[in-house]
C-alpha cells in the first residue's frame, strides 16, 4: 500500500515534498494522510482545507493499474519507506517521495562520485578533456565507485562511458524526464547500457518530457547520490554549478577542474584544485573510499 499512497501524495496540487513527508511522520505512514480528514491535515499543515479536499479525489485505482503496467515494463517505483530507497537522498530536506528506477541499485551504490560537465566541451581542449574524462570514470569504477551523472551529451556521457568500460563498472543516471522519455534521444543506446549495468533515476512521472525546469530539479538528486563531486568543465550560470552548489550545502567533497567560468569560481569558493595533468587517479580513489567509509 506504500507505494500507492506516496505516488497519490507525490501527484497532490499545491502538497510539495517536505510537506507530504512531515505530514507521514506526524500520522506514521503515507496511507494515514489518506485516511484523514481534510481538516486534521490542514491544521497539522497549515495549508488550505481545500488542498486535501482536492488530494482525495485522486483516483487510488487509477494509480494501482499504473503501478501494474510500470512493473510488467520492469520500472520499480521506490518511497522513503522502501530499504532500497538510496541511503544519501535521505539527506535532502525535499528528498523525492517517489523514486522511478529502471535498472538495478546495490548496496556499493552508496560509495559513488559524480562527474558532471558542459554538453558542449571547450573546441580547445574537447577530445583530450573527453578522453581524461572516460578514463577518471574507467579507473573509479574499477576501485568500485559508482559513477552518477546525468545522461546528457559531453561530459556526462563521457562520465557514463567511462564506467561501463571498467571491468564490473557501475553508473548511475538521474534523468530530468519520466523513465518513459529518455532525453536526448541519441543517448537511448547509452541508456540501454546503464540499465544493464546500473540504473536510471527520476522523480518525474514516467510520460513527463524533459523542460528546463526539470533539468535543474534533478543537480540536487545527483549532487545528494554521491559523496564527492567532481565538475570537469561549467558555464556561470549553469547546471554543473547547480550540482555543486546543492553538493556544497550537503556537505559533499567538491572537486574542481581549472579553466571554465564555473570551476575557477568554484575553486576561487573553496573547491578542491583537480589536475588532470597531475592527478594521481588511483590516489584520488583511495581518498574517495577512506572518507565515506569514515562517514559511513
Amino acid at each position: 500500500m506504500s507505494a500507492l499512497h506516496w505516488v497519490a501524495l507525490s501527484r497532490a496540487h499545491g502538497l510539495s515534498r517536505a510537506q507530504a513527508r512531515q505530514l507521514a511522520e506526524q500520522l506514521g505512514s503515507a496511507e494515514a494522510i489518506w485516511k484523514a480528514n481534510a481538516d486534521l491535515l490542514a491544521s497539522l499543515s497549515g495549508l488550505p482545507k481545500e488542498r486535501f479536499v482536492a488530494l482525495h479525489k485522486i483516483s487510488l485505482e487509477e494509480i494501482a493499474q499504473e503501478l501494474e503496467s510500470l512493473r510488467r515494463e520492469g520500472i520499480a517505483v521506490l518511497t522513503p519507506d522502501d530499504a532500497e530507497y538510496p541511503v544519501l537522498l535521505r539527506d535532502l530536506r525535499d528528498a523525492p517521495v517517489v523514486l522511478y528506477v529502471r535498472g538495478s541499485l546495490e548496496t556499493r551504490d552508496q560509495w559513488a562520485v559524480a562527474i558532471v560537465g558542459s554538453r558542449l566541451a571547450d573546441p580547445g581542449s574537447g577530445d583530450k578533456k573527453m578522453a581524461w574524462t572516460h578514463e577518471l570514470a574507467k579507473t573509479l569504477a574499477e576501485w568500485g565507485i559508482t559513477i552518477v551523472s546525468g545522461l546528457a551529451h559531453g561530459v556526462d556521457s563521457w562520465a557514463h562511458g567511462g564506467a561501463l568500460d571498467a571491468r564490473d563498472g557501475r553508473t548511475m543516471a538521474v534523468l530530468g524526464c519520466g523513465l518513459r522519455r529518455i532525453y536526448p534521444k541519441q543517448n537511448r543506446a547509452l541508456a540501454d547500457r546503464i540499465i544493464a549495468h546500473g540504473a536510471l533515476l527520476s522523480e518525474l512521472e514516467p510520460n513527463a518530457g524533459p523542460c528546463g525546469a526539470f533539468l535543474m530539479m534533478r543537480d540536487r538528486l545527483i549532487a545528494a547520490l554521491a559523496h564527492t563531486v567532481i565538475v570537469i568543465e561549467a558555464g556561470d550560470p549553469s547546471g554543473s554549478l547547480d550540482t555543486a552548489r546543492h553538493a556544497l550545502k550537503l556537505k559533499r567533497r567538491v572537486l574542481a577542474v581549472p579553466g571554465s567560468p564555473g570551476t575557477e569560481k568554484l575553486i576561487a569558493e573553496g573547491a578542491e584544485i583537480l589536475e588532470p595533468s597531475r592527478a594521481d587517479i588511483d590516489e584520488l580513489a583511495r581518498s574517495i573510499l577512506s572518507i565515506d567509509r569514515i562517514e559511513e
